[in-house]
């Protein structure tokens, strides 16, 4: 019987070892990392074993979600409660905590430059859930990529988005638009005037990324947004929550529908790839097309006849990867940018009618503006980077210190998280002036450096070597189509117009975004 006795005695020390290492986890090391932020001067809310501050952050969002606010730009309280209340409490320098693991808000330009720039080796990008779920979004494309992998991505895919190439695409993007603003046309002679301009605007988005990106594809690619467009909602819901080891494997209903409409999407994507490689064998021509798709391809191929283990080209998964992140940079992106930057103009019709006669006089009534227009629409400029200032699309970003650092006067142990807060810079007084709530273009009229009192304080794509390689794309597509509506129409937000912004994988109107049109 003996042995019997050892064998217990191994399962109780093996079961001590492993309690010992969730108490560890859950317990011992936060309030050890606790004490060392307090001791550097950082506070933040009390930590809640194993949740952290995630069922606080969740009631927060909650409540704001249950009601629209008044028509104004101090939306961070909205959108971020937490951020809100806790910067309140504890100031601009805060922890809080996403499960047992620390979140430092850091709010400054200098010191977002020195993690996103100066220190790129000491920290990684994160996703906003630590659900592997949620990567399904992006999987291994540029947006989830760190490292050699990510600096061979990017060198691939950054030929594909040069501007002359971009060029391009306007007559392609001004035929989409202009279908759609036919369609408006219609509506308003019908006495139809009021619209959903997000509807409309994701609608027309996805059909332009899906034509610029997959060319004679475009039918396959925008189902495959379609599918996507499913998914994002879904996994928005993840991003919250903190992840029980495991959960994923759990065939519950939303993780099938998960499962489907990645199996699905990939299924697609792979059918589009492979029907590019077999037309180019066919056609021996050595090019895969001159959209996104085939522009990535054969950048792809070009890099794999040099040394392929210092570059490689991408595998047909990589590919599809980058695919998908295709949907966020090229339609994500730039719907909710046209979405707010009409809302703002729905509802500041100086500056409308200001950027109506820039349009006019630069490119005419009736001519779909060209690459030169786009180039001298200065106006139109300042009105889309303040929409992006005052509605970024992502309202934040996420590193990773990979090691014991320094941060300005802070020492940042390893695994400490770092909220990069987009919003609450954009909107800090600090920065942008007392009327940093308010929408005014002209703070603009010297350019982006000269825009705030920090040349690093607006930066809607992000900022260092890891920008959205997509920024020249949304920005020609967005001055494109706000030309071409300007042309068109005027128009004013509509009085069942709810003000509430939310985030939902991006920073959307939880309502819809109705205006009402008027045929110039």
């Amino acid at each position: 019987m003996e042995w019997v006795f050892w064998c217990l005695a191994a399962v109780c020390a093996g079961l001590i070892l492993f309690l010992l290492k969730i108490a560890t986890t859950i317990w011992w090391k936060p309030l050890q990392l606790k004490k060392s932020f307090e001791a550097q001067g950082i506070r933040g809310p009390p930590y809640s074993l194993f949740y952290g501050s995630t069922t606080d952050i969740s009631r927060m969002m909650d409540e704001q979600k249950s009601k629209p606010m008044p028509l104004s730009h101090d939306i961070l309280p909205r959108v971020l409660p937490h951020f809100h209340e806790w910067t309140k409490t504890y100031g601009q320098d805060f922890i809080f905590w996403f499960g047992p693991q620390p979140r430092l808000v850091v709010p400054h330009p200098e010191l977002i430059k020195e993690i996103c720039s100066t220190k790129f080796g000491s920290y990684r990008k994160l996703l906003p859930s630590s659900n592997p779920l949620s990567r399904q979004l992006l999987g291994q494309g540029l947006t989830g990529l760190t490292g050699e992998k990510w600096a061979q991505h990017r060198k691939i895919i950054n030929p594909a988005f040069h501007m002359n190439l971009l060029k391009g695409m306007i007559p392609t993007i001004a035929k989409s638009s202009a279908s759609m603003l036919d369609e408006w046309s219609k509506l308003v002679l019908s006495g139809a005037s009021e619209i959903d301009v997000q509807k409309e605007f994701r609608d027309l988005t996805a059909d332009i990324i899906a034509r610029t990106a997959f060319g004679s594809s475009f039918t396959e690619g925008k189902d495959i947004f379609d599918m996507q467009a499913k998914q994002m909602i879904l996994i928005s819901e993840l991003f919250r929550t903190v992840y029980i080891p495991g959960f994923r494997f759990l065939p519950t209903t939303k993780n099938r529908q998960l499962w489907n409409l990645e199996k699905e999407i990939r299924r697609s994507l792979r059918q589009v790839i492979d029907a590019r490689e077999k037309t180019a064998e066919m056609e021996k021509t050595g090019g895969y097309g001159a959209d996104l798709l085939g522009l990535m391809m054969s950048q792809s191929k070009e890099q794999g006849r040099g040394n392929v283990k210092s570059n490689g080209s991408l595998s047909t998964e990589e590919i599809i990867d980058e695919c998908k992140t295709f949907y966020l940079a090229g339609h994500e992106t730039t719907s909710v940018l046209l979405t707010w930057t009409i809302i703002l103009l729905g509802t500041h019709q100086d500056w409308q009618e200001q950027g109506r006669r820039e349009v006019l006089q630069v490119c005419g009534k009736n001519n779909y503006p060209d690459a030169d227009c786009l180039n001298h629409l200065k106006i139109v400029g300042m009105i889309i980077n303040e929409a992006f200032r005052l509605y970024p699309p992502v309202v934040y970003l996420l590193r990773q210190a990979c090691e014991p650092t320094k941060l300005g006067r802070l020492s940042i142990p390893a695994g400490t998280q770092l909220v990069l807060s987009i919003l609450a810079m954009h909107h800090d007084p600090a920065l942008w002036g007392n009327d940093a709530k308010d929408f005014n273009p002209g703070r603009f009229s010297e350019g982006i450096a000269k825009a705030a009192k920090h040349p690093m304080a607006f930066m809607p794509f992000g900022t260092g070597p890891t920008i959205c390689v997509g920024q020249n794309f949304a920005m020609l597509e967005a001055k494109l189509v706000l030309a071409m509506i300007l042309q068109k129409f005027s128009f004013v937000t509509s009085p069942s117009y709810a003000h509430a912004p939310v985030i939902l994988g991006t920073l959307r109107p939880q309502y819809g975004a109705q205006v009402i049109l008027h045929m110039d």
